[in-house]
């Protein structure tokens, strides 16, 4: 990320180049007074520069012109199909819902994925622009489960996701995930909330309250919701 230290950098390059060409062009090169406002103006340009990363690029009014990046923050819904099988049962398991809760400034995220049983947390990402409108989000994570699964129903370990963003307004995002213990799948978002809800409990109740509300849910969101909670 920008530091003060570059911008400030950039600002005394700029003004040092300003002043060189005014000299070499014959013209009247003002006094050191000029530079007094310097440390004022590095300030109020890494306040807008904080500002801008954090909030402000995703503001409609610089949506496409003078910034081109999805908007994925907030908690999402999704259904994992895996062909992970179940040590216990010898059988593969049925699909289920977890959430992806998702950070993101102008030039960083964050992704978290929580499951009944654990934690993925993003270590590296990459967005990029397939083609107008349409974009890929690909993430390395490290996964920890329970204490009490570890070395018992399953282990550390680390994988990856690539999912398909598209449109202006993200409204679904789709795509697969591997893992290093062999494992792949799908995953699928199913619905989207405003805020972080970091662990499952808060996250499965604040989507429950909302599917409450609605007079006729889908069906397929619904069982999904019921078979998450009773597992």
């Amino acid at each position: 990320m920008i530091s003060r230290l570059h911008i400030s950098s950039f600002v005394g390059l700029t003004v040092f180049s300003w002043l060189l060409v005014l000299w070499v062009d014959g013209q009247p090169v003002l006094s050191l007074a000029f530079l007094k406002p310097f440390s004022l103006v590095v300030s109020l340009i890494v306040g807008c520069s904080l500002v801008f990363n954090r909030w402000a690029w995703a503001w409609p009014i610089f949506s496409g012109w003078y910034v081109n990046r999805p908007d994925l923050r907030g908690t999402w819904r999704v259904r994992l199909v895996s062909d992970w099988v179940d040590p216990e049962t010898k059988k593969r398991v049925d699909p289920q819902v977890c959430y992806l809760v998702v950070r993101q400034t102008l030039v960083g995220l964050s992704a978290r994925l929580v499951t009944a049983e654990s934690t993925s947390k993003s270590i590296a990402y990459c967005l990029t622009e397939e083609e107008e409108g349409i974009y890929r989000l690909a993430v390395i994570y490290r996964n920890e489960p329970k204490i009490e699964l570890q070395g018992n129903r399953s282990d550390i370990h680390h994988g990856s996701f690539l999912v398909e963003v598209t449109g202006k307004d993200v409204l679904e995002m789709d795509g697969h995930y591997w893992t290093d213990r062999g494992t792949r799948g799908e995953l699928t978002t199913l619905g989207w909330k405003n805020g972080s809800f970091d662990t499952f409990g808060r996250a499965q109740e604040a989507f429950e309250l909302e599917l409450e509300s609605e007079p006729s849910p889908s069906s397929e969101i619904a069982a999904a919701l019921r078979a998450s909670a009773n597992r």
